[in-house]
């Protein structure tokens, strides 16, 4: 061969190895993205749900010291009729801190017509309530969960253990904490119903 041959063949070979490198170094770029896009949903379905586990407590909190809140003044009745109190709504789940004070449960003059009204109603909460928190455990949660075992998966590094850690959290305080809502809430609408049920047959006699 001659000395432009072997330049020539040197040159190709050096060619071939740097583009082989390339490939290499873009190969794992894009494998680097699709594990940092698999990240993002990760985060955004964590985000998501801590907030909607915040939205609930919040509203079970004003259910509580609002709507389902026991006082004396909603066993009065008169004799002019009374309508039921008109609940404005905030998507699908009634919001209850919205609920004015001249319009609550406790309005003196609530008759016994309304308060059974108002039970079906309770039980309609209580129902979203359960529904809101199945939602939460079936729907971000278990998104954020399948994200996060598709980063271990395709992950080539082992995973923080922060990520590992914070979605524990997220299961046990948006899973395990909240499975008894449902139930609780429906006890508390059961209370209301057994004092009905009392009132009318007490009134009865």
């Amino acid at each position: 061969m001659s000395p432009e041959d072997t330049d020539l063949i040197e040159l190709t070979l050096t060619t071939i190895y740097e583009l082989d490198k390339l490939l290499h170094l873009l190969r794992d770029r894009s494998e680097n993205l699709d594990l940092l896009g698999v990240r993002l949903t990760w985060e955004e379905h964590r985000i998501a749900a801590w907030a909607d586990r915040r939205n609930i407590i919040a509203d079970l909190k004003a259910f509580l010291e609002n709507r389902a809140r026991w006082s004396q003044l909603v066993y009065e009745t008169t004799n002019r009729p009374e309508e039921l109190p008109i609940l404005k709504r905030r998507g699908s789940i009634t919001s209850i801190a919205s609920v004015a004070s001249d319009t609550s449960i406790s309005s003196p003059g609530f008759s016994r017509s309304a308060r059974f009204k108002l039970a079906e109603l309770l039980s309609r909460d209580a129902a979203q309530f359960a529904g809101r928190v199945t939602t939460l455990r079936h729907g971000k949660i278990t998104a954020a969960g399948k994200a996060l075992d598709k980063l271990i998966d395709n992950s080539h590094k082992p995973v923080p253990e922060e990520l590992l850690d914070e979605q524990d959290k997220l299961e046990e305080k948006g899973i395990n904490d909240m499975e008894h809502i449902g139930k609780f809430v429906m006890n508390v609408v059961m209370q209301w119903r057994k004092y009905f049920i009392f009132l009318v047959c007490s009134s009865s006699f």
